[in-house]
């Protein structure tokens, strides 16, 4: 246990509900959107709806947004008096369904002229992001935008509450939606258990020995799945959901191993006298993962059945972070004190096949990043001085965003 408390690293974050979105990266060549109110009564929760739909169109980046609030009739084929410059309206008209949701219908002119209309019933008010997300997904595919699945999917997150308390919290990307789902113990390092996100593992560190469970999003039921002296934690999950790479920690130092949920059998992949811990599944069938081989925390690979050990990063020291899709990784590296001022860990991106490697940030401490399940974007947190952000990069366009936060803690987050 004493050993598991000394990996885990808490980073400072925010969390702000309206989704406040910075972009960091260039607009160049995209085409003007207002967003306006056409609700029947606007109200408080209809001008922050417009908020979170305009940090939406922002990230699908085929728009340069105006975030000026302005209300006009849903009927009217004609922008506000403010909106006179842009090429593309998108009006929203929202009302209360009288049980606890709301209706929403959706109109998106491109000068003057409607080209995507649509209803949507939400049955829960305070999940309303979630609609402003599934608005910018289909907007997206209705003008033939990069694919964007992830935009509607859950962020799972542990928070600290207190030093011995933390919760297990089902999120939107941009944090501004909140549910706690598992709480009144001390958790770590939750993982989606399928691509429904239906269910999902977690490591409670309430029992005698850290246990690794597996629980029902919906119907809070749980299972056991190992324990282990030290540490038990599961950092991946194979694409059909069969096979789970595991950190345990049998004889004191913690190894690699690969799990198989319906056998139970669990296989050693790595054997080392130090450390061995966040496997992550390639698609070339090896598995990269962090070890301080070289006396600080590298990257490497190796393959189950194997005992040979590859070094996959050469860029920057203390890369104690990474995620994989399919050939590619993100990683985290401390850059050169003399290169970069201060204390910055920035984000890399490795092609496996080429060896290309992109550097994704440039400034401040960048950690925890995530691929998404289709692979076009990747999640992370950042630290720059008194602020804290949840970061989304879409590698492919060379944009990146950031929603700053509020003051709170988080220790691990997935896609």
């Amino acid at each position: 246990m004493k050993f598991f408390l000394s990996i885990m690293m808490f980073f400072q974050l925010s969390w702000s509900a309206d989704a406040t979105l910075e972009v960091v990266k260039g607009v160049e060549g995209l085409v003007p959107l207002a967003i306006e109110d056409g609700s029947y009564q606007p109200n408080e929760s209809s001008r922050k709806f417009m908020k979170m739909l305009a940090a939406d169109m922002n990230v699908i980046s085929m728009f340069t947004v105006n975030e000026s609030y302005s209300t006009g009739s849903f009927d009217s084929l004609s922008p506000s008096a403010i909106h006179q410059d842009a090429q593309y309206l998108l009006r929203y008209r929202l009302a209360d369904d009288g049980m606890g949701g709301v209706k929403a219908d959706i109109k998106l002119l491109q000068n003057g002229r409607e080209i995507f209309f649509k209803n949507y019933i939400l049955k829960q008010s305070d999940m309303a992001v979630f609609l402003a997300h599934t608005i910018a997904y289909d907007i997206n595919n209705k003008l033939g935008g990069a694919p964007i699945d992830w935009i509607k999917r859950k962020v799972l997150l542990i928070r600290l509450t207190s030093p011995k308390h933390s919760e297990i919290v089902a999120a939107d990307y941009t944090l501004s939606y909140q549910k706690v789902i598992v709480t009144g113990g001390m958790y770590g390092f939750a993982k989606w258990a399928n691509k429904e996100q239906s269910d999902l593992y977690y490591t409670s560190l309430a029992d005698f020995k850290p246990t690794i469970y597996k629980m029902n999003l919906y119907s809070g039921k749980k299972e056991k799945v190992i324990s282990s002296d030290g540490m038990a934690v599961c950092s991946d999950v194979s694409e059909d959901g069969n096979r789970l790479l595991l950190t345990l920690a049998p004889n004191g130092q913690p190894d690699i191993f690969l799990y198989d949920i319906h056998s139970g059998s669990k296989t050693q992949i790595t054997n080392y006298s130090g450390i061995d811990v966040n496997g992550q599944f390639m698609g070339d069938g090896s598995i990269a993962f962090v070890s301080n081989r070289l006396g600080y925390p590298n990257i490497f690979s190796i393959r189950p059945g194997s005992n040979a050990v590859s070094q996959l990063v050469y860029q920057g020291k203390n890369n104690s972070s990474l995620s994989s899709y399919k050939n590619l990784l993100v990683y985290k590296a401390r850059e050169n004190s003399a290169t970069y001022e201060g204390n910055a860990f920035n984000l890399h991106l490795l092609s496996i096949n080429s060896g290309n490697v992109k550097r994704l940030t440039a400034s401040g401490e960048n950690d925890f990043p995530k691929f998404s399940l289709d692979g076009e974007a990747i999640l992370y947190i950042k630290q720059e001085g008194a602020r804290s952000s949840v970061g989304v990069i879409r590698f492919g366009l060379n944009k990146s965003f950031i929603f700053p936060l509020k003051i709170g803690r988080i220790q691990s987050i997935d896609w």
